[in-house]
This record gives C-alpha cells, sequence and structure tokens, in this order.
C-alpha cells in the first residue's frame, strides 16, 4: 500500500470467516488478492489483524464499498468452501480493537 496522500482517510472492516478450519493469514491473502484483481481495490489493501478466522481489512475510504463486495464474493480459500461475512466498519482500527479485542489474541494489546 503507498504512502497516505494528504487528506486520503482510511475505513477499516472487520470481517469474520465461516468454514471448518481455521485459515492461514497467507492463504486469506491469497485469495483475497486473486478476488481483488482487475479491480480499483487491487493493491490498495492491507489485513491489519487476522487471528481465528477474524481480521480487520485497511482500505482507502472511497473503496469501502468495493471492498466489502469483494469480501461477499470469496466463497473459497485453498479449495476450501467458506463464507466471508462482514461484521462493521470504522474510520479507526481502534474502535474495532476494542469492540472485538475478545476474538484478538493476547498478543494484541497496544492500539
Amino acid at each position: 500500500m503507498p504512502s497516505k496522500a494528504p487528506g486520503e482517510r482510511y475505513r477499516y472492516i472487520a470481517f469474520s470467516i465461516e468454514g471448518e478450519p481455521t485459515f492461514a493469514r497467507n492463504d486469506f491473502l491469497d485469495s483475497l488478492i486473486h478476488v481483488a484483481r482487475g479491480t480499483p481495490l487491487a493493491n490498495s489493501f492491507r489485513i491489519t489483524v487476522f487471528e481465528d478466522n477474524f481480521g480487520i481489512l485497511k482500505v482507502p475510504h472511497l473503496l469501502k464499498e468495493e471492498a466489502i463486495a469483494i469480501l461477499s464474493k470469496m466463497d473459497s480459500i485453498r479449495g476450501t468452501a467458506c463464507k466471508v461475512s462482514t461484521l462493521r466498519t470504522s474510520g479507526t482500527i481502534k474502535t474495532l480493537k476494542v469492540k472485538y479485542k475478545s476474538r484478538i489474541g493476547r498478543n494484541e494489546e497496544r492500539y
């Protein structure tokens, strides 16, 4: 993700993955990159938190709707069927980390 331009804002999207196994961060990232290829979201996002099939995606605020649509489209990770559900969107990561602190490990004490 390129450095922040003056006045650029971001949105943080909390999501969960429903599926049998717990997926690895890299497996999820590979699937997301594949689904986002050819869209405005390609190369414009960052996974800031990913743990136990829960994550927070950072995107430019103008691409929030596109990101939610792409997350909804994901139906498999590494060939394993799953469903990605968006939980909440926020302008700050701290809000999501506080709300979903039970899903984030003890190593994530700082905001």
